[in-house]
């Protein structure tokens, strides 16, 4: 399925349509689709396990690869598994094999517990998987959210942002956008009922 429209929206495609564009190995438009949608997640889940920003990039980035090239060869079998499983399993080799790499290099971090080098930092099998469900509902929420801003003033989605996601206070929000905290409420509450109303549905686009 090939996709040449520049306009063409990430958010209206389908994990099984992006898939089905990715076997043909010259679709840039639904490569950079790929990545647009997961490569954010990837790399907000590698720093979780211990690495910093960069190699996380790296990791986010060799993971959509090894996934893209596994795909064309036949090696996913929808059957058999989720693409978010997939992911999964891909992202966390990727990661422990540039953790190895790290520490041959002899390229340790110190981390707050005064601990050093990667695997003193990584968590144990269940809060990886944890880790990573966690921030592909994150992932999901964020799309419903960019769907949301084609209807919605972009004063009320920052606000939502700020107030429900970084946790600043009403008062603080009103203050930085000019509003009243009543206004504030009333943003998160409406934004937060959209996403609730469309979040199924994106769950299944993923």
């Amino acid at each position: 399925m090939e996709h040449e429209d520049p306009n063409f929206r990430l958010n209206t495609v389908t994990n099984t349509e992006l898939l089905d564009g990715l076997r043909n190995a010259g679709n840039r438009i639904v490569w950079q689709q790929f990545v647009d949608r997961y490569r954010p997640m990837v790399e907000r889940y590698a720093m979780r396990m211990g690495l910093v920003a960069a190699d996380a990039q790296d990791a986010a980035q060799q993971t959509l690869i090894a996934f893209c090239a596994a795909y064309q060869e036949g090696k996913y079998d929808r059957t058999q598994g989720r693409l978010r499983g997939w992911l999964f399993g891909i992202a966390r080799n990727q990661i422990r094999n540039l953790g190895r790499k790290n520490v041959r290099k002899g390229r340790q971090v110190i981390d707050e517990t005064n601990e050093t080098g990667f695997f003193n930092r990584v968590p144990d099998e269940n809060d990886q998987e944890k880790a990573w469900d966690e921030e592909w509902r994150q992932g999901v929420l964020r799309e419903c959210l960019q769907e949301i801003r084609r209807s919605v003033d972009e004063k009320s989605v920052t606000a939502f942002e700020l107030f429900a996601w970084q946790g600043w206070s009403a008062s603080d929000v009103a203050k930085h956008l000019d509003m009243t905290p009543n206004a504030v409420f009333i943003a998160k509450h409406r934004i937060l009922r959209r996403i609730r109303e469309m979040q199924s549905e994106m769950e299944d686009v993923w």
